[in-house]
């Protein structure tokens, strides 16, 4: 009887979303978090450092999800805490890591090697769980790490690895691990609002004591008005809402296809720089974002259904 109120509970919180909905649940996920550059930007402008942001960017999160989903939250299991704290963990290793590099390498070369946590975790799922890639999805990887690499400007001939671009790609092994992690156990528990309520609890602790261990001096000198605004939009919307819809998604989908979806996030990043004036339309920008999208139809298509795949494979 418990196990079957479980699954009725799982049944009623997930409501049948298709793969194909899932999936463009997961775009407008990518879109949220391409708008965050332009909030994060502004964030900094007014002269927050990393620590206080996910210090308040967690806090804002805690404030809303209990505000809005204080019921579930007070029912939270035992087995909840445990899969939310592990999240919040990982979710914080990876911004903190990521954000930390910055100071040592290019913002460039900062975002192209993030996106190698679409690289990682393909081959972390073959590890440990043995599900191993299908053929098309290694074609799809190539063509996205292609892509990236376009619209970040990096290239062999100006490449070479620092302190900082190693910090990077020890941030991609978390968001690797928050990409597994979502979808094999975040997408179980009672509601993913729980889950969402703890990463912001655990981003906000962590954050308030790396600002106030290494950041103290520089609160003077935080315009707190200016960041007022865009800091609220990073929590609640970019951070709580985008984070429950992509747990909520990805209990429909594969990492492999989530993560190749959410690496459209640099894309719509751009394309929001180059509309509100903050950069250039270059054409490694439009056939970087050509190559992103042909990666991502490559791997939401079935090949095997295609006329053409048909008729080559009946000769």
């Amino acid at each position: 009887m418990i196990i079957g109120g479980l699954y009725k509970r799982k049944k009623n919180i997930y409501m049948q979303i298709s793969q194909s909905r899932a999936n463009l649940m997961l775009v407008l996920v990518a879109i949220l978090w391409g708008s965050s550059y332009v909030f994060a930007k502004q964030v900094v402008d007014a002269g927050m450092q990393s620590g206080l942001i996910n210090g308040c960017r967690g806090t804002f999160c805690v404030a809303a999800g209990y505000l809005l989903f204080h019921a579930k939250i007070n029912q939270m299991s035992r087995r909840d805490l445990k899969i939310g704290l592990t999240a919040g963990l990982i979710n914080f290793s990876g911004y903190y890591l990521q954000t930390a590099a910055l100071r040592y390498t290019t913002p460039a070369k900062n975002a192209f090697l993030t996106t190698m946590y679409v690289v990682i975790a393909p081959f972390i799922l073959w590890l440990f769980w043995h599900q191993a890639p299908r053929r098309k999805d290694y074609f799809a990887i190539i063509l996205a790490v292609i892509g990236m690499a376009l619209l970040s400007g990096i290239s062999p001939a100006n490449f070479t690895l620092q302190l900082g671009d190693l910090l990077t790609l020890i941030s991609a092994i978390f968001w690797a691990l928050q990409l597994i992690y979502f979808a094999k156990f975040a997408s179980t528990v009672s509601s993913p609002w729980i889950v969402i309520f703890l990463i912001g609890l655990v981003q906000g602790s962590l954050g308030w004591v790396c600002a106030l261990l290494f950041e103290r001096p520089s609160f003077a000198h935080v315009h707190w008005l200016q960041a007022l605004v865009p800091l609220a939009i990073l929590a609640i919307v970019v951070t709580f809402l985008a984070q429950g819809m992509q747990i909520t998604a990805q209990h429909f989908t594969t990492p492999t296809a989530a993560g190749i979806i959410l690496m459209l996030e640099s894309l719509f990043a751009s394309l929001m720089s180059v509309a509100l004036g903050f950069d250039r339309l270059t054409p490694q920008l439009v056939i970087g974002g050509v190559i992103l999208i042909l990666a991502n139809l490559l791997m939401q298509l079935d090949l095997a259904k295609m006329p053409f795949v048909k008729r080559i494979s009946s000769n």
